[in-house]
């Protein structure tokens, strides 16, 4: 049988200025590294979309008055 009462005296207890501080830190870097592999991903599918949008052709070229235009009836 598993010893199932040091996790909730960890749980419960109060923690250290430094346990704080140091739970902080841990936090903060695993932050950072997980916005560098966002941006590391991001960097290339912007660069995939990019192009998709550049070779995309322009299948029905809007009227310059397309968004002043009303329907009456």
């Amino acid at each position: 049988m598993v010893n199932s009462y040091h996790g909730i005296y960890q749980a419960e207890r109060g923690k250290t200025a430094a346990e704080i501080r140091a739970a902080d830190v841990q936090a903060g870097v695993l932050a950072a590294q997980l916005g560098q592999l966002g941006s590391a991903l991001a960097t290339p599918v912007r660069a995939v979309r990019r192009s998709v949008r550049r070779r995309r052709p322009v299948r029905y070229p809007a009227a310059p008055d397309a968004g002043c235009r009303r329907v009456h009836q």
